[in-house]
């Protein structure tokens, strides 16, 4: 049924959405990219891993779990990593970095981010990284 019946046996079609409007939106300005975090740092929680001490411990939720890392060596990037189904272990690996659809900042944890490592298992990549904390 299109409508309601009004007693005068007109019908009331009801507001229909503007479905042209849906294809005016820029849906790559709603994702962020790298690019975006060098132009705009303010507005993105990072943390560099290069600058961190050895057993600074590094609490990163994703999307869909939440592991803890601590630093072994942050200049060279290594890490051990426990959490999640891939890591019920602690598990040695390299943090590779923050990644994009088309490049890797190198080193760093950034909310809105998927976080690349590197294990003896192979390359691991996280869910889009919600929240990070240094303890």
């Amino acid at each position: 049924m299109a409508g309601r019946l009004h007693t005068n046996g007109q019908r009331n079609t009801m507001a229909q959405p503007d479905i042209h409007s849906i294809q005016d939106v820029d849906f790559q300005a709603l994702t962020p990219s790298l690019a975006d975090v060098e132009s705009d740092p303010a507005r993105f929680r990072c943390v560099a891993l290069p600058l961190l001490l050895p057993g600074t411990v590094v609490t990163l939720n994703t999307r869909n779990t939440c592991y803890r890392l601590m630093v072994v060596d942050g200049s060279e990037r290594r890490v051990t990593i426990s959490g999640g189904k891939l890591f019920q272990e602690s598990t040695e690996a390299e943090l590779i970095g923050a990644v994009d659809d088309e490049s890797v900042k190198v080193g760093w944890i950034i909310e809105g981010f998927q976080l690349e490592l590197l294990t003896r298992r192979g390359p691991v990549l996280t869910s889009t990284v919600e929240s990070v904390d240094v303890d």
